[in-house]
């Protein structure tokens, strides 16, 4: 089978939110470089690594059902991989919260994969629907 690949779906919430939040955190970043002090500096950190991890790193995430694996990109750096013979259940949900901490979820849909005993993921895809039946059909879950 090919490996197919699935960009994240983002509500204009998400939007309206984020943004005015990384303008706003930018420009605190702004006015501590310009003031140069050390806790001036400290503050310039600590808000490039929110903004870049927290805000901006989920636009570069996706999803990719692989040979033997569903592979979960969260952002720059964290990643997993699910082996098909270990997903139990596959579901589609509409709410504001994941049920799980580590989640590529951007929208209020979403769609929870449940594997191993008690281990969930959220991701939040444009075409769920496809991405559903072609985790289903390599699974063999119905």
């Amino acid at each position: 089978m090919e490996n197919k690949r699935f960009k994240p779906k983002f509500d204009k919430l998400y939007f309206w939110i984020v943004f005015p939040v990384a303008l706003l955190m930018l420009g605190m970043l702004v006015l501590t470089a310009i003031e140069r002090s050390i806790g001036g500096w400290i503050v310039t950190v600590g808000t490039v690594i929110f903004i870049g991890f927290f805000l901006i790193s989920p636009c570069f995430g996706y999803v990719e059902l692989r040979e033997e694996t569903l592979f979960v990109k969260f952002g720059f750096f964290l990643k997993r991989e699910i082996p098909y013979k270990s997903i139990r259940g596959i579901e589609k949900k509409h709410t504001a919260i994941a049920d799980s901490m580590l989640s590529l979820k951007n929208a209020m849909d979403h769609v929870n994969v449940k594997y191993g005993s008690f281990d969930c993921t959220s991701v939040s895809i444009m075409d769920e629907d496809a991405m559903i039946e072609e985790i289903k059909k390599r699974c063999d879950i119905h």
